[in-house]
């Protein structure tokens, strides 16, 4: 009879184990999922900037600069969390990866206080916008936070 109490015990203790393994795993992700809405909130802002300087005959170049370094630290920040955390496969790595790469050749943060950029400069940016437009990352439009719906939008903005 105490053998059957302490199987019995044993059983519920592995199951409350699993359930609790099982809703700490949810956790994480949906953790994880917030963060990659954090970097599509990024790019719809860089979006924005884009096309508020160009309203604005950008005269204040650095916002956009600014919005293009908080992009390049939200891909970097989810690349390193999902590997520290396992939460990341092949395919979602490769994606953020591609988007690092892309993000590559526009300008980096200055270490003046004011940039000025050159014409051929802003005609990139600004095809970024548009880029960033087309892949369905602009102001008052949402956006997904399951990972197929900003996949596509990735291959769609690097093509």
């Amino acid at each position: 009879m105490a053998k059957k109490i302490i199987f019995i015990c044993s059983i519920l203790l592995n199951l409350v184990l699993i359930t609790y393994l099982y809703l700490k795993s949810n956790h994480l992700t949906n953790v994880y999922s917030n963060l990659s809405s954090g970097l599509q909130g990024d790019l719809v802002q860089l979006e924005n900037a884009i096309e508020l300087q160009n309203n604005a005959n950008w005269k204040e170049p650095d916002k956009v600069i600014e919005k293009i370094e908080d992009v390049n630290e939200s891909i970097i920040y989810l690349l390193q969390t999902g590997k520290d955390t396992g939460l990341i496969n092949k395919t979602q790595e490769e994606d953020l990866r591609r988007l690092s790469i892309y993000f590559l050749r526009y300008p980096a943060y200055p270490n003046s206080s004011s940039t000025e950029l050159k014409s051929d400069i802003i005609k990139r940016l600004m095809t970024l916008g548009a880029d960033l437009k087309a892949a369905g990352w602009e102001m008052n439009s949402g956006y997904g936070g399951d990972w197929d719906s900003f996949s596509r939008k990735v291959r769609l903005l690097v093509k």
